[in-house]
């Protein structure tokens, strides 16, 4: 008996230090209590806030809760937005594919409802393990068409494409990148070809300038393949490809191209393109994923973006396209990938194993998703969340989601058109 009473004492103690009463109920430290439900505090993640390079003290840090969300109340025990149909789907849907791999029907005749929680097979131990799956409306917890999707996807003038896709495609940014780039590998080559034709002459600043308008072209091209995303390694092929013929053409030019070695001619504009192409790709990758973090810095400062809260608790929000990209170039995820979308872009991320730090350190799991048809797929493979951001493209309407699944090396970053059931995850405000 005695034994037993110290260990009775020895629970309650451990409790009385590791545990916080909330609403008359112990909460473990670490997590907060949410409609009956442990959400996980996972610990702040620097990230470089200030733009200068360097991670430390002088930034600041974003916040997740480190579960998926499974509760059937809005916030302050309110009930679910139920849209204008209610229990089909709520309103309005594009075209396209999504993860169903279906041609999206019309929005009465999905079944994914808007207004409820969705477990994987209508279980809810799914629920309890993996998290609830809900319709885009009822996470945001309001029509679609309310979402302010030019704030969430930093696009100020309302154009469909991101301020920092605009601000690398501005004639001052390209005509500066490539003078910078011209100007530092044309010296070289002027010296290798000058060597390699028997010192036959060509002027260091007529090979600058046919660098220069190479690489002009080459991101006039490039940059403007998409205005969702920056490729950069098309960003590099390009520029390459056309930094080989500017340099060949420079040579033919000024008359040294019957007194060159055509197989150091070859060595030569091959070695000088890949130079110049990678640092390009480079600077681009770099000046994209600034522009992403100070532009967002600088709304947030102004007070212009509006964070979703949907169904997160108080102090938390629904992720917009952003913050998922801030969170995840945290993680060690790579500049040049950060951009990148598709379906088929299954490697995002793969170099700094971000999906593991996902699941290992922030309670990311393969929950799972429920398809417009009314079926569950993937649960123990896929997990798939959305985000804050929507728009409309020639599709039709959509929003930007993260796909982690254990057949992917990467972070998949993709619009979704389908009124499809999906995870939710909540960052702090």
């Amino acid at each position: 008996m005695k034994r037993l009473l110290y260990v009775t004492f020895a629970c309650s103690l451990v409790c009385t230090l590791s545990c916080k009463r909330n609403n008359g109920k112990d909460v473990p430290e670490g997590y907060i209590e949410y409609q009956g439900e442990l959400l996980k505090q996972t610990e702040p993640l620097r990230y470089d806030s200030n733009g200068d390079g360097v991670i430390d003290e002088k930034d600041k840090s974003i916040e997740i809760l480190g579960t998926n969300l499974n509760i059937t109340q809005a916030p302050d025990g309110k009930a679910f937005y139920q849209g204008s149909n209610s229990g089909n789907g709520g309103e309005g849907s594009g075209e396209g594919t999504g993860e169903g791999g279906s041609s999206n029907p019309s929005a009465s005749e999905s079944k994914v409802p808007v207004g409820e929680k969705l477990c994987y097979l209508d279980l809810e131990k799914y629920c309890t393990k993996n998290g609830g799956l809900y319709a885009f409306e009822t996470t945001v917890n309001t029509a679609q068409s309310d979402v302010k999707t030019s704030i969430s996807s930093v696009d100020a003038n309302q154009n469909s494409i991101p301020d920092y896709i605009e601000e690398i495609r501005s004639s001052a940014a390209i005509s500066s990148l490539a003078t910078t780039y011209s100007k530092k590998f044309s010296k070289e080559t002027e010296q290798a070809l000058e060597k390699a034709s028997d010192n036959a002459q060509i002027s260091e600043a007529y090979l600058a300038e046919c660098i220069k308008q190479a690489i002009i072209v080459a991101l006039e091209e490039a940059l403007y393949e998409s205005s969702e995303s920056v490729d950069i390694t098309s960003v590099e092929t390009v520029v390459k490809t056309r930094v080989t013929s500017a340099v060949a053409e420079a040579v033919n030019e000024v008359g040294m191209y019957e007194k060159i070695d055509k197989v150091k001619l070859a060595e030569i504009t091959a070695s000088v393109s890949t130079k110049v192409s990678e640092a390009v790709a480079d600077h681009v990758a770099t000046s994209v994923s600034t522009a992403i973090l100070s532009q967002y810095e600088s709304q947030l400062a102004s007070g212009a973006i509006q964070k979703v809260q949907g169904i997160c608790p108080n102090g938390y929000h629904i992720p917009s396209d952003v913050e998922w990209m801030i969170f995840e170039q945290a993680l060690g995820m790579s500049a040049a990938d950060l951009t990148k979308c598709g379906e088929t872009e299954i490697t995002r991320g793969a170099d700094a194993q971000v999906v593991k730090k996902m699941v290992d350190n922030f309670g990311f799991n393969f929950g799972g998703y429920a398809s417009i048809n009314g079926t569950y797929a993937q649960r123990g493979e896929a997990g798939v969340y959305w985000s804050s951001t929507t728009g409309t493209d020639l599709k039709g309407d959509y929003v930007w989601v993260r796909q982690i699944d254990t057949s992917y090396s990467g972070v998949v970053r993709f619009k979704m058109y389908e009124k499809s059931g999906l995870s939710i995850r909540c960052f702090k405000d």
